[in-house]
């Protein structure tokens, strides 16, 4: 049961990573400073990365500079971007730590409690839920950088 499945979550993850770095690889600078709906583009791709990075087990991986939980959780803007290359570095960190936990999972882990979740936001979603919920919360937020995109008369994402 869980090859079925973890094989399954690793194609839900490699979707909303790739769907990420065309985005990055999309993305001009000026347009990463730029605000869409009200925040950067650049916050929001961290907000991304920030909340995946703790839905998982272990210590998160380490910050870019400027880097902050207020800034991830949209409760504080900054004058000043953090650098698109510092953040592409951290997607390039998160993907494979996302698939190791992916493949961590067993059928005992499958269905239990995301432990790292309910302490962060307190719902009591299961490891599954848990990658599922990244991939539509990452989607949720990359339809965004695909309006922004052709607000700019650039070619979309999707």
């Amino acid at each position: 049961m869980a090859t079925a499945m973890t094989d399954t979550l690793l194609k839900i993850v490699d979707d909303y990573f790739g769907v990420q770095e065309k985005f990055l690889a999309a993305c001009p600078e000026d347009l990463w400073a730029e605000t869409f709906a009200n925040w950067p583009i650049w916050q929001y791709f961290w907000h991304v990365l920030w909340i995946n990075d703790r839905f998982l087990p272990g210590p998160p991986v380490a910050n870019p500079a400027g880097g902050t939980q207020e800034l991830a959780l949209f409760q504080a803007k900054s004058p000043k971007p953090l650098a698109k290359a510092e953040v592409a570095k951290l997607w390039l960190e998160q993907k494979p730590r996302t698939e190791a936990f992916v493949k961590s999972l067993t059928d005992a882990t499958l269905y239990q409690r995301n432990e790292d979740v309910f302490k962060l936001i307190a719902v009591d979603w299961t490891n599954v839920v848990s990658v599922i919920k990244l991939h539509s919360h990452a989607f949720y937020h990359l339809g965004t950088f695909d309006a922004a995109l052709r607000q700019r008369g650039l070619p979309g994402i999707y």
